[in-house]
């Protein structure tokens, strides 16, 4: 794909729709966005080039939300070993970026997705004290690195280990900010060093930062409409689905 497609008006629309969406469920959720704009967007263009333009609004909508909740920021200070060995995790994994082909990474990112689906059922959370403990930090964050490096997916097994820990709402919104904002700034570096983050993908990206941004403020306004148990299974429904279109489409 030319580095003008991306800037076609049907691409364009189709790429709106998807950060409004995204963003809906990130003000829903105060998680999720990349879990579903990557992944649709890698079905019209290439996996590198969806993760390229979703640097740009995922670290806006994270940054905002992480200013609404910044007065908990001292309870992120005993993470530190989870977002040091993401990063490390990061720059290991964005070398297989570039060297995995594009049906093998559509599948990667399609068992992730299933994976976090699975685990998000199970749904045991909330019996633990926090903070877990350092091994499982830095367990937990290389591996999220790995695969963000790899796929950008970043949400296992990261939110599986947030979940299960007993954390005040606005404590793991601004755990899961952090997280995203790390890396989005690290993906950036990346591809950016490999040449696939050009002008075209930063122009684009920055063009899906309006309907992120709607999408947000709408989830955050019927947040308390509606129940966890329903949006939650919305979530997992439309994940599911997206997960399986990834595989078969990479077989």
């Amino acid at each position: 794909m030319s580095d003008t497609a991306v800037l076609e008006p049907r691409i364009l629309a189709a790429l709106a729709a998807i950060y409004l969406l995204g963003g809906f469920v990130k003000g829903a959720a105060a998680f999720g966005q990349p879990l579903f704009t990557i992944p649709l967007s890698s079905l019209m263009l290439p996996v590198p080039t969806a993760i390229a333009i979703s640097v740009v609004p995922v670290f806006v909508s994270n940054i905002l939300q992480l200013f609404q909740n910044f007065a908990v920021w001292r309870e992120a200070l005993p993470y530190w070993p989870f977002y040091l060995t993401l990063l490390i995790g990061m720059v290991i994994g964005l070398q297989a970026l570039t060297s995995v082909d594009q049906e093998a990474l559509l599948m990667v990112i399609g068992a992730l997705i299933l994976a976090f689906v699975v685990t998000r059922l199970i749904d045991r959370r909330g019996h633990l004290p926090p903070p877990p403990g350092r091994v499982v930090m830095s367990a937990t964050g290389f591996l999220s690195g790995l695969a963000a490096g790899t796929a950008s997916f970043v949400a296992f097994p990261s939110l599986l280990m947030f979940t299960s820990y007993d954390l005040d709402r606005r404590v793991f919104a601004f755990l899961t900010c952090v997280m995203f904002i790390i890396v989005t700034v690290t993906l950036s570096g990346g591809l950016a060093a490999f040449g696939l983050y050009g002008r075209a993908e930063l122009l684009t990206g920055a063009l899906c930062i309006a309907p992120s941004a709607v999408g947000q403020v709408i989830g955050q306004r019927i947040r308390d409409r509606i129940s966890d148990r329903l949006l939650r299974r919305i979530m997992l429904a439309l994940l599911a689905g997206i997960a399986i279109s990834l595989v078969l489409r990479g077989l």
